[in-house]
């Protein structure tokens, strides 16, 4: 089988020439735009979470005793059990909203290694009166601590904080 080529003028190429030439461009770029996503691919899979890093719920229990002399800058003692096994100072401010049935609550454990603040959201309609708290912050040992959980006051002004470290 034979070709015909046209030429449009004497220094012209053929027009197979040139499709041939478009078709090895069109080649570099097709693997060019892959070797692109390739890499891409690799960066996106070696950022991506593994399922062993999925932190792991480990119990705690967290008991505070204050005074509430100083209301509402109150300081006490801690102790923790499970997850964590800590004891030491602890200070809480306590912001009542307007009329006395729920509370916004800061509590600073002072550990030997570090400090670790827990926010805590409590309501006085139960007996005794009951609420949530969070790990929100942390220093030293404790910078990157994750953890949450319910809570109950029973009395004498107690703190009884039960949930779960983050590990």
């Amino acid at each position: 089988m034979s070709e015909r080529l046209e030429r449009t003028s004497k220094n012209e190429k053929s027009k197979k020439a040139k499709t041939t030439k478009g078709k090895l461009n069109m080649k570099k770029l097709n693997i060019t735009f892959a070797t692109i996503l390739l890499v891409l691919g690799c960066f996106a899979m070696g950022s991506a979470p593994s399922a062993s890093a999925t932190p792991t719920p480990v119990p705690v229990t967290i008991t505070a005793t204050f005074d509430f002399a100083g209301f509402p800058n109150v300081t006490g003692t801690f102790t923790t059990s499970g997850a964590l096994t800590i004891s030491g100072p602890a200070t809480m401010h306590v912001d009542l909203n307007y009329n006395g049935t729920r509370a916004h609550c800061v509590v600073t454990l002072i550990a030997p290694l570090g400090n670790i603040i827990i926010d805590q959201e409590c309501q006085f309609a139960t007996s005794p009166p009951r609420g949530r708290w969070e790990i929100v912050s942390g220093t030293g040992a404790y910078a990157n601590l994750n953890g949450n959980g319910s809570l109950t006051m029973p009395p004498p002004l107690v703190e009884a904080m039960t949930g779960f470290i983050y590990q």
